[in-house]
């Protein structure tokens, strides 16, 4: 009895907990849809040995359905 009892109010502790999380969750989706730190990010390879923004020239590269041509982009 007292067993079952123990069972049943872990089970509605979680159960309440479950529905708490999905309408916190589904409320700061609805609101929030920045960054989720808030903070400015930037890629490390951006960064010199300071840890600022290089100031070099930065190129891509886009590879081609061509046999191994490789097209710079500056």
């Amino acid at each position: 009895m007292l067993f079952s009892l123990a069972y049943a109010a872990v089970l509605a502790c979680l159960l309440l907990q479950a529905f708490r999380m999905m309408r916190l969750s589904s409320a700061s989706t609805a609101s929030a849809k920045s960054d989720r730190t808030g903070l400015k990010t930037v890629h490390p390879e951006l960064l010199d040995e300071n840890g600022l923004v290089t100031t070099e020239e930065l190129w891509s590269v886009r590879f081609s359905d061509n046999e191994g041509v490789v097209v710079p982009e500056a």
